[in-house]
């Protein structure tokens, strides 16, 4: 067995691992993306396990925005016919040594909350749970939307518009992206972390690869107000859609927005020919959990965040 780095034709193994182990479903082209991310100056470092021709494991080290500044994600998969046997030891050092190197002594790994041995391996190497995400569906096929009209008439009553980012204009597009950046450090996910920069909000919103402005959803007061915002990208090779955030501004909340707000994705799914929308949501943030229990969204497995410090284990 060795370890070494991956190559781009490693892509299709690393695709079928991850199927196999995890809900996260990608495409090769996807991954071989993401991997070149390195040569716009992000971190995106992955390895591969290898025996006699055959990938078994996969070690990755990135960054990513919802981490507390400082860390770094890292990840590490073995396939199950091969544990037990050093794999997921020589991968996790791997991925040690490279974070070392560069500088980073704080590392962030999520794992299924039903995957126990992986969150029992994670615990032996000193992995600490920090908090909890669940993920949940919607089927939009079988969704019926009368059933919130009420919710809807509230929303006409105060005046509340819904408009998107298809037809703005540059400085139009800023606003909204700051309009997000404020509305993230305000969700218990981010809440104490530094405002992200428009950079990268643009990155989650992919509008520099795969832009759906169409799907950057506002609404607004009788006043021309901005009151919150629901902003979706599409995922699995644009078979799903995904809700990155609904949020109001704090003038706008209790005032029964949100659920309209986010019926108005759902809407525009539906119409792009989406079969289901999925989303992601932080443990403790209740509103919106109520929100998408009342339109439907059905729990999957949520994600526990773990943390490894460095510094506390050396």
């Amino acid at each position: 067995m060795k370890v070494r780095p991956f190559i781009p034709a490693d892509a299709p193994a690393w695709v079928d691992l991850g199927h196999a182990l995890t809900d996260r479903q990608t495409t090769d082209e996807f991954v071989r993306a993401e991997n070149e991310r390195r040569a716009a100056g992000q971190i995106d470092c992955r390895w591969v396990a290898e025996f006699r021709g055959q990938l078994i494991g996969t070690g990755h080290l990135t960054f990513f925005p919802f981490d507390p500044p400082g860390f770094l994600s890292a990840g590490v998969m073995v396939a199950p016919g091969y544990r037990n046997r050093g794999v997921g030891r020589a991968l996790w050092k791997t991925v040690q040594d490279e974070a070392g190197r560069l500088g980073v002594s704080d590392l962030a790994a999520s794992v299924s909350d039903t995957d126990a041995d992986s969150l029992a391996w994670a615990g032996r190497w000193g992995f600490t749970q920090h908090l909890h995400r669940f993920a949940s569906e919607l089927n939009l096929m079988g969704f019926d939307g009368s059933l919130f009209q009420a919710d809807l008439e509230r929303a006409a009553a105060q005046g509340v518009t819904f408009t998107d980012m298809a037809d703005a204009d540059g400085a139009t597009l800023d606003r909204y992206l700051n309009f997000v950046a404020d509305r993230l450090t305000e969700t218990p996910d981010l809440a104490g972390h530094p405002r992200w920069p428009l950079a990268q909000v643009r990155e989650i919103l992919r509008l520099d690869t795969y832009p759906r402005p169409d799907w950057l959803v506002l609404a607004r007061g009788p006043g021309g107000e901005w009151l919150g915002i629901t902003a979706m990208v599409s995922i699995f090779g644009g078979a799903m859609a995904y809700n990155e955030l609904t949020a109001m501004h704090p003038s706008a909340r209790g005032r029964g927005l949100a659920l309209p707000l986010k019926l108005e994705a759902v809407r525009r799914a539906r119409a792009a020919g989406m079969g289901r929308m999925r989303t992601n949501n932080h443990s403790q943030n209740a509103p919106m959990l109520a929100v998408n229990r009342r339109l439907g969204f059905v729990s999957l497995a949520g994600q526990v965040e773990l943390h490894w410090t460095g510094a506390e284990k050396n």
